[in-house]
């Protein structure tokens, strides 16, 4: 049996290659969104991922799990929960 992590989910917006992606990024409770960012890793993972054109309010597509590559990322930012 493993130890599952306890997290926070922090709404985010990410704007990388065209898209606009809003969905939730995981941190440790009480950790900073920016600590998640900084972490050596290639992507940012995110659940329940909505998918958009950067200029578009239709979705293109909603996912349970999305890895987003850092290189493709201009900006991450927190979203306010509607």
């Amino acid at each position: 049996m493993g130890i599952k992590a306890i997290k926070e989910k922090v709404p985010v917006i990410i704007l990388a290659a065209g898209y606009r992606v809003e969905g939730e990024m995981h941190v440790a409770p009480g950790g900073r969104l920016l600590d998640e960012i900084n972490r050596e890793r290639d992507f940012l993972p995110l659940t329940n991922a909505t998918i958009y054109d950067v200029t578009g309010e239709v979705p293109l597509d909603t996912l349970e799990f999305l890895a987003v590559n850092k290189d493709m990322t201009v900006m991450v930012a927190p979203a306010i929960p509607s």
